[in-house]
């Protein structure tokens, strides 16, 4: 019952780009990645080129054209009941130089290393997240699956309560994203 609730909630909160980390028994990596990415712009894209180096320190410095660097003092207001794809999609959109980052260690290993993955993530109510999940197994199994599965476990996502509108509450919702990551052309 407990499966249920949280397959359900994590459907009504990420909406159809996204699924429960959850496997039902005969599900795959393809069907998964043709309902992941059935808009082409729901797909988060990564490409370099072998022997490109991202230093690990500079991952977190993203400073460019339109480029907002906002500082928050003092409390902040209570959290939001739930969280909203908007929100999630913000933070992994905020981390693709780390998946890059990944990607490149991996080019160097295997110049030719390119594909689709689908990267899933429980994400507590403290923002923290608590389990990875990256699919197909051989991409989990490589070096770029080693180097981005931890990494994703430190990301940092917005607080919330986990109070449903039917009055439960929840401890942890799961999202999955699709990733393509090729060589720049």
């Amino acid at each position: 019952m407990k499966r249920l609730h949280f397959l359900l909630i994590s459907l009504l909160i990420t909406g159809l780009s996204a699924t429960a980390l959850t496997q039902t028994p005969g599900s795959n990596f393809k069907s998964k990645w043709a309902k992941l990415s059935k808009n082409s712009a729901g797909i988060f894209k990564v490409s370099a080129r072998p022997g490109e180096d991202i230093p690990e320190a500079t991952l977190n410095i993203s400073f460019g054209p339109g480029s907002l660097i906002s500082v928050a003092r003092g409390k902040q207001g209570p959290p939001k009941d739930m969280l909203e794809e908007s929100d999630i999609i913000g933070v992994v959109n905020r981390n693709l130089r780390v998946v890059k980052f990944c990607y490149c260690r991996a080019l160097k290993a295997d110049p030719e290393f390119e594909g689709d993955a689908i990267v899933g993530m429980k994400i507590k109510t403290d923002g923290k997240v608590s389990k990875v999940e990256i699919e197909p197994s051989d991409i989990s199994n490589h070096k770029f699956g080693k180097c981005l599965g931890p990494r994703v476990a430190k990301w940092k996502f917005p607080r919330y309560s986990g109070k449903k509108e039917d009055g439960l509450t929840v401890k942890s919702i799961g999202y999955e994203f699709p990733l393509s990551f090729n060589q720049a052309r």
